[in-house]
Order: C-alpha cells, then structure tokens, then sequence
C-alpha cells in the first residue's frame, strides 16, 4: 500500500512539472519616445531592437549595460524583435504581440528596446545610445491553463501626451570618456612594470 501510494506522489509531482511552462505574449503597442521625453522614438527613421529578457536574480534589471552589449550579469534573451517597429504613420513606434513559451523557470522578466540608429543588430549596441526598459515582472507558472498566455505589455502606460505615448528610454549605454581609457592605460602599464620588476 505504501509503494503505490508513493507512485502515485512521485507520478502527480512528475505530471505537473512536465505541465509547468511560461506561456508569454509580449509586446509593446503604446508607443515610445527618447530621452527628451517629446521625440518619438522613430523619428527620422533609423533602426531598433527589441529584447524579451529573462534574469533568475533580477539583479541587473536597473543596471548600466557595458557598450556592445544588450544583457549583463545572469541575463538571458529569450526573444528579439529586429527592426519590425519602424512605422511612418506612427513614429513612436509599437512591437507587435510575440509568442514565447518553454518549461517554467523562476526568476523575473523585463524588455529593452534599443535606438541603434541606421545598424540594428541583435549582438552588438552602439555606444552612447538610449534604450528604454520595460517593467520587471516574475515569471509565473502556467500549470493551471497552460495554452492561454501570460500578457507583458513593455509599456507601462505612464499618462501623458499622445495617447500614453509617453514611455521613454529611460537608461544609457555606458562609454567610458576618454581620460577614464587614459587611467585605464597607465594602471596596466604600472602593472606591467611592476611584474617586470619583481621577475
């Protein structure tokens, strides 16, 4: 009587780990606008990227990105969205809904979307260039009804101009000024003579 009823535990246990997933639609459909908080993000035309990204710690989520880079730390991309956001009728731009699904994992999701400009590339940012950041959310599992979908909305819909157009890339890709590369330069360089020294 014990083993089945510990068959019949470790099968129950076994049924809904393999029903847990993370069934997402993401999307962005209100619209962006630059730093200046006025510009609508695809004015002029140009280039975007957008990022669905998932981080177990959420640690990095209000963290700086290195030039060159879309995630950092423990940060994984789970989708991207390469230049579908241009619209002349609508220069603030939307994302269209996607669909992500895979097993459950805990931990926390988030998006950027980056101006890079006229040179979209998932691998790689321009320096210097403003990207906004999406809510942080924790992942949820879908056990219970895992076809109907999770909705991330990148825009977080602070009231304003324009029909809530007003979600501004809010952070900077990090670049260091020259006289920091200057110091950068000299400390290696008293490194190196200093290990010549002691050899």
């Amino acid at each position: 009587m014990k083993k089945l009823l510990a068959i019949i535990t470790i099968s129950v246990g076994m049924m809904a780990a393999a029903n847990a997933n993370i069934v997402l639609a993401w999307s962005g459909l209100d619209g962006f606008v630059k730093n200046d908080g006025v510009t609508p993000l695809l004015d002029g035309g140009g280039s975007t990227v957008a990022i669905l990204i998932y981080s177990p710690s959420g640690a990095f989520y209000n963290t700086d990105l290195v030039a060159g880079s879309h995630t950092i730390g423990d940060e994984v991309i789970w989708g991207s969205v390469v230049n579908v956001l241009f619209d002349p009728v609508d220069p603030y731009g939307f994302v269209p809904e996607q669909n992500y699904a895979q097993a459950f994992q805990a931990g926390f999701i988030y998006a950027r979307i980056f101006d890079e400009g006229t040179t979209a590339n998932p691998n790689s940012v321009t320096p210097g260039l403003w990207y906004y950041q999406g809510p942080i959310v924790a992942t949820i599992n879908n056990t219970s009804d895992p076809v109907t979908p999770d909705n991330y909305n990148m825009n977080q819909g602070t009231a304003g101009f324009d029909d809530f157009r007003t979600d501004v890339l809010n952070r900077q890709v990090v670049v260091p000024e020259p006289s920091t590369l200057a110091f950068l330069g000299l400390g290696g360089l008293a490194l190196a003579l200093r290990r010549r020294m002691v050899a």
